[in-house]
């Protein structure tokens, strides 16, 4: 039995078990009734273990409902006289009093509380209308043909009022629940079908036209089937806790709606008067005449209320009903005199979800979404929807509320979305935090949120408070980015060469060019910090072309003296230029360079990329070499690049990164050393040069040698020096040739 099929079993076995209630003599039919009931608790106590809805209160409150209503039904069955009477008062009384009592909880609760106050406007506008239909039809000849006095006529009143009271509360779930489910909807029509059921029943008995019929049973037991069937259904776990509907804030039917209760207490007003005894006319007019001016009063506190809802339309989302992110900053520029803490959460495959299925799942993905954070959050949270699929919840706590509150947030979105398409398929989110200081105006909190977020999803989290050393770095970094911008045109850069040499021969047989950075006050800013940021940021491309344009006007007298190459690093920033190659030629050729002249340098991630994402880097990097610029891998051994691809590319040297060489090749016993030999082993199988970085010490040189790696550069031999350095280096070298 699928779960979508459970509860129409339950609607058709209640139904046959409703038969036979209805057929069945006195006695059987009383435990058909318990039987029945017992079925009911049964299925609600099943649904919520099953489905396990995130706001169950108004299940649990559901199951007590029907516990005391069979309390109710056995104290009758005790208190019945031989007559078929039961005896008045008895504990079945009490039971029942107390279950109408649960049911009214239960269903003021399928709304979770919180400040929307339209709703209990509405639901006091229609108590008017059926609180008129009640005093004409039920409280008139209850209260003036004396059919009960004394605590008999107080408990026909308790009912009345618990079933007025059900009514409104129904009412208020109708207006502003924002789920329109199967299970939603079952139990709307339970509550309606059991208050209905009531009034009729009270209109006859009161009215001297009773006699024991079977629809009074009917309408009641009915009321229980549809409760048994609505918790059977899956959508039972999201239709309570809603938030408040974003409805028009003046529809037609609304409209229409309170002209129609104007016009029926209208008419209840003369047909209440012209049938009711003279000595009750007066008492009859005095008390509908209150009803209208009640209803009057709520009608013109009810359109005030709309009013106000067209000033805070601009502080709503128009698709989840939810708050904005002006909403929001509102409530965090509020200074609070106790500790507060936000939460941004951020979808996370949204984008995928909207190209996979269309913009009309995605809007239903956001607005489940929406609605299950409002189920989960404090019901004085504020819950808001930022912008697309991002959405925030700011409420009252600290750290430990944070891990408690995001751990249920996610879990709760982390549920199967009840989507066409999406039934298999797992939503998840990230979530980042920060705590508001109580006093605090909050301008800050929703930055810091997104930078925690940031931490979070980098970090492979799925939720993370704010850290204030973050922040800072982030500042930092910032300003250094800001800094890097203007470092070009300010001339603080430099170019720095570092000799390659020939292991065999000890000669240098290239150089390999070096960004440096001087600020204007004197102070430098190491390449492994500003790098990265320039990577991160795209700097790297405007400040990658001038390296490059530098290098190409040093390497012109250098190349023409000593036939020198240089090597030059390029990002994937660059490459993913299309027209990188072209220019890179060109200016190799206006200043009259060689392509053997130069080494283009990519980093094993690079290479990667380029393999998997851009087929028409690898076109460039064949031009290039075409023309004679030789391509090297730097860091090669670190990444995870593909041996089968590595033979496929155009590459002519392989640099191992210089962990290799202080780790592996000083200090490493023979499995490390193995590893370094395996790199050496494979260049040579694919006929390419092996160049080895951070070369220290003779020992590792001679090491290295050994193995047969052809290439080194590092402190051993000569560390980065401007291009003076080089040519002293070289011009040194030449002079013990000669010799």
């Amino acid at each position: 039995m699928t779960q979508h099929s459970a509860y129409r079993w339950y609607l058709g076995l209640g139904g046959l078990m409703l038969a036979g209630v209805l057929a069945a003599p006195p006695l059987v039919q009383r435990g058909l009734i318990l039987v029945l009931a017992l079925s009911v608790a049964a299925a609600v106590i099943v649904g919520i273990r099953r489905y396990r809805p995130v706001w169950s209160r108004p299940w649990w409150l559901v199951v007590a409902t029907v516990g005391v209503s069979m309390g109710a039904n056995l104290g009758w069955a005790l208190a019945t006289t031989p007559a078929g009477v039961p005896r008045f008062p008895s504990v079945g009384d009490l039971c029942y009093t107390l279950s109408m009592t649960l049911l009214a909880a239960s269903v003021y609760w399928w709304i979770r509380p919180g400040r929307y106050r339209g709703g209990m406007i509405d639901a006091a506008i229609a108590l008017t209308g059926f609180g008129a239909v009640v005093w004409v039809f039920v409280l008139t000849p209850l209260l003036f043909d004396g059919r009960a006095t004394g605590l008999r006529l107080g408990s026909y009143l308790a009912y009345i009022c618990l079933d007025l009271l059900i009514f409104a509360f129904t009412v208020r779930v109708a207006v502003i629940s924002r789920v329109r489910t199967v299970a939603y909807r079952l139990m709307v029509g339970a509550s309606t079908l059991w208050v209905l059921t009531d009034t009729v029943y009270y209109a006859g008995l009161f009215g001297g036209a009773y006699r024991p019929a079977a629809w009074a049973m009917v309408g009641w037991l009915t009321a229980y089937v549809l409760v048994g069937a609505a918790a059977l259904h899956p959508s039972m776990a999201r239709s309570t806790g809603s938030m408040p509907r974003n409805a028009a804030l003046m529809s037609r039917t609304r409209l229409a709606g309170y002209v129609t209760l104007t016009m029926l207490i209208a008419g209840l007003s003369v047909y209440g008067f012209q049938n009711a005894r003279p000595a009750h006319q007066t008492v009859q007019l005095m008390v509908m005449l209150g009803i209208g001016c009640t209803t009057s009063v709520l009608l013109i506190a009810r359109l005030a209320h709309l009013g106000g809802a067209l000033n805070r339309r601009a502080y709503v989302d128009p698709l989840t009903g939810l708050g904005n992110r002006a909403a929001l900053q509102t409530h965090l520029h509020r200074r609070a005199t106790d500790e507060r803490v936000l939460l941004v959460v951020d979808l996370d495959g949204f984008r995928e979800i909207n190209a996979a299925f269309g913009h009309q799942v995605g809007d239903a993905v956001l607005v489940e979404t929406g609605h299950r954070l409002r189920a989960v959050a404090p019901s004085d949270a504020v819950v808001v929807r930022l912008d697309a699929d991002a959405f925030a919840v700011l409420t009252s706590g600290g750290e430990a509320v944070f891990h408690r509150l995001a751990e249920q947030l996610l879990r709760a979105i982390a549920e199967p979305y009840p989507t066409t398409g999406l039934t298999s398929r797992r939503v998840q989110a990230v979530i980042g935090g920060v705590a508001v200081i109580a006093g605090g105006d909050g301008s800050t909190a929703l930055r810091d949120a997104d930078l925690a977020l940031n931490d979070a999803r980098s970090e492979g989290n799925r939720a993370a408070l704010f850290d204030p050393s973050a922040y800072a770095q982030w500042k930092a970094n910032r300003d250094m980015v800001a800094e890097l911008q203007h470092a070009v045109a300010a001339g603080e850069f430099s170019v720095h060469y570092q000799p390659i040499v020939d292991l065999d021969t000890g000669a240098v047989v290239a150089a390999e060019a070096l960004l440096r950075w001087t600020r204007g006050d004197g102070t430098s800013v190491p390449p492994g910090l500003f790098i990265p940021l320039a990577e991160q940021s795209g700097e790297i491309t405007a400040i990658g072309d001038w390296v490059i344009g530098q290098v190409c006007t040093d390497l012109y007298e250098l190349w023409n003296a000593h036939q020198l190459p240089v090597t030059v690093n390029v990002s994937a920033h660059q490459l993913r230029d299309h027209l990188f190659a072209d220019r890179l030629l060109s200016r190799l050729e206006r200043t009259g360079l060689p392509g053997t002249a130069l080494i283009v340098e990519i980093t094993e991630t690079v290479l990667m990329t380029t393999v998997t994402d851009a087929a028409s880097t690898i076109l460039q990097l064949q031009q290039l070499r075409a023309h004679g610029v030789r391509i090297a891998v730097d860091d090669f051994g670190t990444g995870y690049s593909s041996l089968a691809y590595l033979r496929e590319l155009p590459v002519d040297i392989l640099k191992m990164d210089g962990s290799f060489t202080s780790q592996q090749i000083e200090n490493g016993g023979p499995q490390e050393i193995a590893f370094v030999r395996t790199i050496v082993d494979l260049g040579r199988s694919l006929n390419l040069l092996t160049l080895a970085e951070a070369v220290e010490t003779p020992a590792q040189a001679e090491r290295l040698r050994q193995l047969g790696c052809h290439l080194a550069q590092g402190y051993h031999f000569a560390r980065p020096a401007p291009i003076g350095k080089l040519y002293d280096l070289l011009a040194a070298q030449s002079s013990r040739t000669a010799v």
